[in-house]
């Protein structure tokens, strides 16, 4: 298989000079380590865990209903608590929500915080395609995240019965806790990241400096080039290098050894 000109000098040009790849690839790693040291602010979360559940006081079952109408009950409710789930969470993440939320946690703690304390801190999200669904509060603060994580318990159960008639409720099936360390820096994904930047600006100077040197290295080039044939070599004795003389006299070339 033919593989062009172009594309072969910018492979062996790269294969060249991988010692400088790798020592941009270094650079790039080492400057993601710092900046991520220096500029990376810890954060500490705590999470709560919701069950969705469906209710409607208008069809309850009779004792006398059959076992199978019972469970074709159950999952008709199942099946539209997971259809309106995200109508919820998006309602969750609204200002309004926000303002309920910090409201609430002022009164509880009889405090004056504002609403950006949760504002971008909230982060939501169904577990597993099920009915359960988890909000985890993350701030640079670990007593705030706890305090917010910990509101939500009353807070998310009192708004979703308050919407849609109250037809899908939530219960906390697993409580906060306050984050006793805070979270990884992320270290690992910086790095990498900026080592692959590192390696692509090498890469991208290797290959812009071999397609702009339209210097000829070889009597291979010379012919493929000018489609002249070679007709021989003279030595260069005062450099290092071969000079080769083509018919028309006039071009040549430098071998480097």
């Amino acid at each position: 298989m033919n593989i062009d000109v172009n594309v072969q000098k910018i492979i062996f040009s790269l294969l060249r000079r991988w010692k400088l790849l790798i020592v941009f690839a270094l650079i790039g790693a080492l400057v993601g380590y710092f900046y991520t040291n220096q500029y990376t602010t810890l954060t500490y979360s705590s999470d709560v865990k919701f069950l969705a559940y469906a209710t409607d006081s208008n069809d309850d079952l009779e004792e006398n209903n059959s076992i199978e109408v019972i469970r074709s009950s159950n999952t008709s409710k199942m099946n539209y608590v997971r259809s309106m789930l995200p109508t919820y969470i998006t309602i969750m993440q609204t200002n309004e929500f926000n303002s309920r939320l910090v409201n609430d946690i002022n009164e509880t703690y009889n405090s004056n915080n504002p609403i950006s304390i949760v504002s971008g801190a909230l982060e939501i999200e169904i577990l597993n395609d099920t009915s359960i669904f988890q909000i985890t509060v993350t701030t640079t603060d670990s007593e705030l995240s706890y305090k917010i994580a910990k509101q939500l318990e009353t807070t998310v159960p009192k708004i979703m019965k308050e919407k849609n008639q109250g037809l899908v409720r939530a219960s906390v099936e697993d409580r906060a806790v306050k984050a006793t360390s805070a979270g990884n820096k992320g270290y690992a994904k910086k790095m990498l990241l900026c080592a692959v930047v590192g390696f692509g600006l090498a890469a991208a100077y290797v290959i812009l400096r071999t397609l702009l040197d339209v210097r000829i290295k070889s009597s291979e080039e010379l012919t493929e080039k000018y489609n002249i044939p070679v007709l021989g070599s003279i030595p260069n004795f005062e450099g290092k290098g071969v000079a080769t003389v083509s018919t028309k006299g006039a071009e040549g070339y430098v071998k480097e050894k």
